[in-house]
């Protein structure tokens, strides 16, 4: 697999993975409107190589975030998704792990993400790469259906 900055010619593949505005506002929350085009998508993600990132695997893309510096201190894991198809195969897994490998790399000291309370698999896995819950008054009023999460770098095990 490979991981690697977004393209523009990328954004189609990833909207053909979001059937219905549900499953948009999941993904990517209140600001991105459905149905989605080419030219939203962009701006209302805020778009940019520099802060969107694809897994791949044969040229196929399998995976999309965003990483999306807060502060200083902090870089936002954001709008992580995989195909419907590939869910459940550890292609979420491989992207995050990229993601935080790469957040590592640029020295912030606390990487942070919103996910579903529902959303018993992103939980899961956020989970075990050391993500952990921030109570609502930290976090800034979340919404209660909205888990706030913050982590340290990532430190890959050898094995």
């Amino acid at each position: 697999m490979n991981f690697r900055s977004a393209k523009r010619e990328d954004l189609p593949v990833v909207i053909s993975w979001i059937p219905d505005a549900a499953a948009c506002r999941r993904w990517a929350g209140p600001a991105v409107s459905f149905p989605l085009t080419l030219t939203s998508l962009m701006q209302e993600i805020d778009f940019s190589p520099h802060n969107s990132y694809c897994l791949t695997e044969f040229e196929a893309i399998v995976g999309f975030g965003q990483m999306i510096p807060k502060s200083e201190q902090r870089i936002h894991l954001a709008r992580i998704i995989v195909p419907p198809a590939r869910r459940g195969q550890g292609y979420g897994r491989h992207l995050c792990r990229a993601l935080l490998i790469y957040a590592a790399e640029l020295n912030y000291p606390r990487i942070s993400l919103n996910v579903y309370r529902d959303n018993s698999a992103a939980l899961k896995l956020y989970h075990s790469f050391g993500f952990r819950l921030i109570d609502k008054i930290q976090a800034g009023g979340q919404a209660e259906d909205i888990c706030y999460m913050e982590a340290e770098p990532y430190q890959p095990q050898c094995f």
